[in-house]
């Protein structure tokens, strides 16, 4: 195992951790699929309200490459198809019934692995609704099949702070992720497995496990997020073109390759302040009401504390979102606040006492402040943990100049959400910066 060393990130302690136990709750009365985490997907319906569906059975697929298929998490009845601004799919919505019948896919063996084709695994992998695992950098957009990768990230550890606890993903399917590395293995050279430092201890207990982990990460965040491993790890050009997966990911496409079966059993973890904080087995797009019960009035559910997307608690959770967060919405301003020593609160430009005692923290949605303009403070470069300058970026993007942008490093962004939370005058710089992106890849098109 190779150590990855990382200077910058958030390193303060927050409070709301999940513990390590596990519940399963009921079967939801409906699940659906969401459009809403695909990135630069262009959806086109397979399926139409009232439709019959059984677990498998495609629902919609990407336009720009329509083997590539979504399918349903369930058996049951179309209930409703979900269109937001200018027609966006946004979910499709499948009320189950008791009957749990399965779509039957061709299987791989085990014992020949090595022998199959490349192109025979990515063709079941789409048409199975599971190709969309794999994301390629710069953008992560869904892996292009016509492409090898020089190397597959995969992360144990999930997108956010909270998410699920890699004992907790890994326990009783070793033998899928390892069936996992195998096919990883057919699809790239060189396979890179990333693990935070403080999870070595808990993996101990699964035996033999810590051989599969090539390279450790510290433990502050993003330190383990695909695009930071590889900032550190590329030496050429080509290797920007690499391609990532999570653990979780990796377990469903073996378990899938196995069975021949769409796997539907997710791990999720639901945070709140002052709140039981255990991990919740659940279904593929179960109810965002069902996972959280009751919710307070001023409150937010984010998928991720710096990085993730507002959720309506009508909706549900999508295909890449493991945790929700729900987070307080103080919006009351706090007289003098600024002279207040701040025992209690976050602080990255160590203003507050806070920054001198190791007591976990909690966060809020007050902006703690009103947008200004940009002061140069340096801020938001003291904490990018892939060397960016987040100041310089925004201001080219603004200016309409994509090639600084390009040359300043704009596709190294990892879309961590740090340089947005560290600034002092309240710029959404991640936002900016995703839009810059977003710009440059429909730009490429």
């Amino acid at each position: 195992m190779k150590n990855i060393i990382i200077s910058k990130g958030y390193k303060t302690i927050l409070a709301g951790m999940p513990d390590m136990s596990v519940i399963q709750i009921p079967e939801p009365e409906t699940v659906a699929v969401s459009a809403m985490d695909i990135p630069y997907i262009r959806p086109k319906l397979l399926v139409k309200e009232n439709d019959p569906v059984k677990t498998g059975t495609p629902l919609f697929c990407d336009k720009r490459n329509k083997r590539i298929r979504y399918v349903a998490p369930g058996t049951g009845i179309v209930k409703h198809i979900v269109f937001g601004e200018r027609r966006r799919l946004l979910e499709v919505v499948i009320g189950l019934d008791k009957k749990n019948e399965f779509i039957q896919f061709e299987t791989l063996p085990l014992e020949s692995i090595d022998t199959v084709p490349r192109s025979k695994i990515i063709k079941l992998l789409q048409e199975g609704g599971l190709w969309q695992c794999f994301r390629e950098f710069p953008f992560k957009d869904t892996a292009d099949e016509n492409h090898e990768p020089p190397m597959i990230i995969v992360s144990l550890n999930g997108n956010d702070l909270f998410s699920p606890h890699p004992r907790v993903i890994l326990e009783n399917n070793i033998n899928s992720f390892e069936f996992g590395i195998k096919i990883l293995s057919l699809l790239s050279k060189r396979i890179i497995v990333t693990s935070r430092r403080d999870n070595l201890d808990s993996l101990d207990r699964l035996n033999g496990f810590k051989e599969h982990i090539t390279h450790i990460v510290p433990d502050f965040y993003p330190a383990w997020d695909p695009g930071v491993v590889l900032y550190q790890l590329k030496r050429t050009r080509e290797e920007n073109r690499s391609w990532c997966i999570s653990a979780e990911h990796l377990i469903l496409v073996a378990k899938f390759l196995l069975t021949g079966r769409y796997p539907v059993k997710r791990v999720v973890t639901i945070t709140r302040s002052n709140d039981k904080k255990p991990h919740i087995i659940t279904r593929q797009g179960a109810p965002v009401k069902n996972l959280i019960g009751n919710l307070d009035e001023n409150s937010l559910i984010t998928t991720g504390r710096f990085n993730g997307r507002s959720v309506d608690p009508q909706t549900h959770i999508g295909f890449f979102e493991n945790t929700l967060n729900i987070i307080k919405d103080n919006q009351k301003e706090e007289l003098f606040g600024f002279i207040q020593p701040g025992l209690t609160k976050p602080t990255v430009s160590k203003t507050f006492f806070s920054c001198l005692t190791k007591t976990p923290k909690e966060l809020d949605c007050n902006l703690h402040g009103e947008e200004r303009a940009c002061i140069n403070c340096g801020c938001c470069v003291n904490i990018c943990p892939v060397d960016l300058m987040p100041n310089f970026i925004i201001k080219a993007l603004l200016s309409d100049e994509i090639e600084d942008a390009l040359s300043y490093g704009l596709l190294d962004c990892c879309h961590c959400g740090l340089c947005s939370y560290a600034c002092p005058s309240k710029i959404e710089l991640t936002k900016l910066l995703f839009h810059g992106m977003d710009a440059h890849y429909k730009d490429k098109e």
